[in-house]
């Protein structure tokens, strides 16, 4: 008989993954609150969290490339997207179109993560027959 005590140690936990990923979700929707309040903030810089794929390092998966495309290849180039930020007359370099996309990007992201979640649990309940 498998023990499974050790499954988050020894291998994925999903379960903590998606708390995790919900937690970071949480936290970059409140900073991106702040900055749409900041909006007419003088000399207000828009702030943002550190990327969810620092959470993924404590798992072990290893994922393999068949193409340079794929993530994690040591053959792709890792694009990072410059965000243009105009700064307005009182200094401010909010700019609420970019983040309003942003808070409809991690709505869309925290949807996805429930609806996961939701078919996940589904599977359990199907294998323990209720």
């Amino acid at each position: 008989m498998r023990n499974t005590d050790t499954t988050a140690t020894s291998g994925t936990n999903l379960f903590a993954l998606g708390q995790d990923r919900l937690n970071w979700l949480q936290a970059r929707q409140q900073v991106l609150a702040g900055n749409i309040a900041n909006a007419d903030t003088p000399d207000y810089t828009p702030k943002d969290v550190s990327p969810f794929e620092a959470a993924l390092s404590q798992f072990e998966i290893t994922p393999t490339a068949t193409q340079p495309q794929h993530i994690g290849s040591s053959a792709s180039v890792t694009h990072v997207q410059d965000v243009e930020t105009e700064q307005s007359l009182d200094g401010n370099e909010v700019s609420l179109d970019q983040q309003m996309e942003q808070v409809a990007d991690v709505s869309d992201q925290q949807h996805l993560a429930v609806n996961i979640y939701g078919k996940y649990m589904s599977m359990f309940q199907t294998v323990l027959g209720k």
